[in-house]
């Protein structure tokens, strides 16, 4: 625990020292945002701060959630405002993709060949070699302009509705990767000395499949999917552009084209620390699993 509280508190200095050095850095030359305005590089409102005074600043802001946007807006309530669409896409693009990855890695391991499994390669290998902005943009060209089924863009409170297009845009990947690590796991498994048995005693591979190996697979597979789970609420960027879906990857898109210092460092601060906070959670989470079926 002593350990665990050591490397939290390395990491929580180095976050916040990197957060405020990129905002930093981003709004050093902010006053090229007004290059084409008729305000000048010394107007007194574009306040210039030390790398310093900016970590001060941010630690300030920290402690007493009164760190303020550029337009004057707090920025902890803006994030907190964007936190509830991010979960609900997080949610369902990992849901959707890490069930059917794994139903499908399951299904094409009951056969040693067929042509589901290779058609599966062939899809998830295309889905992973083909840009994120390119899968969005065909799904609105398909499901919004020639179907009609599915809102363009924009988002009202856990209306499903609005993150299905974004959602299947990040949940392919999700699928993709799962499936290829459940697959290539769960036809390793099947070739087992321990699966042999299970099917020497008369144990189907439905049973063997459904009841042991995804058992045997399964903490490895939580951690992919929490580490999924935690880079989409840290934000999609270019996905919640397309569709104009007001999560945290558009905050930090408008947060760096405004050259925002103060939101732009919260931003990178909550990013990280999802991150690290659903990545050691993950870790836990597989040892206590491998420690139960050892014990077992």
């Amino acid at each position: 625990m002593q350990g665990e509280f050591s490397r939290f508190v390395l990491f929580l200095v180095a976050l916040i020292f990197f957060s405020v050095l990129f905002g930093h850095l981003r709004s050093v030359n902010r006053e090229y945002i007004y290059a084409d305005s008729a305000f000048s590089e010394t107007e007194t409102f574009l306040e210039k701060k030390t790398f310093l005074s900016s970590i001060l600043s941010f630690l300030r802001g920290i402690l007493t959630l009164s760190a303020k946007t550029a337009s004057g807006e707090s920025v902890w309530k803006h994030i907190s405002d964007r936190m509830p669409p991010t979960l609900h896409l997080a949610v369902f693009s990992v849901g959707c993709g890490s069930l059917l990855a794994i139903f499908t890695a399951l299904s094409v391991s009951k056969s040693e060949q067929g042509s589901g499994r290779g058609s599966f390669l062939f899809a998830s290998n295309l889905i992973l070699s083909t840009p994120v902005f390119a899968v969005a943009v065909i799904l609105l060209l398909v499901f919004f302009v020639r179907l009609e089924w599915f809102p363009p863009g924009g988002y009202e409170p856990w209306n499903t509705t609005y993150v299905v297009l974004p959602g299947i845009a990040l949940g392919s990947r999700v699928w993709a990767r799962l499936h290829q690590f459940a697959a290539t796991t769960a036809s390793f498994e099947m070739k087992s000395p321990y699966a042999r048995v299970l099917r020497a005693r008369g144990y189907s591979k439905n049973r063997i499949l459904w009841n042991h190996v995804l058992l045997k697979i399964l903490p490895l597979l939580a951690v992919l999917i929490l580490l999924d789970f935690s880079s989409l609420l840290s934000g999609a960027m270019i996905v919640e552009e397309i569709f104009f879906f007001p999560g945290i990857g558009k905050s930090m898109y408008y947060a760096i084209q405004t050259m925002d210092e103060e939101l732009l460092s919260a931003l990178l601060f909550y990013s990280g620390l999802t991150f690290y906070v659903l990545g050691r959670l993950s870790i836990r989470f597989q040892e206590n699993l491998t420690g139960k079926e050892s014990e077992s």
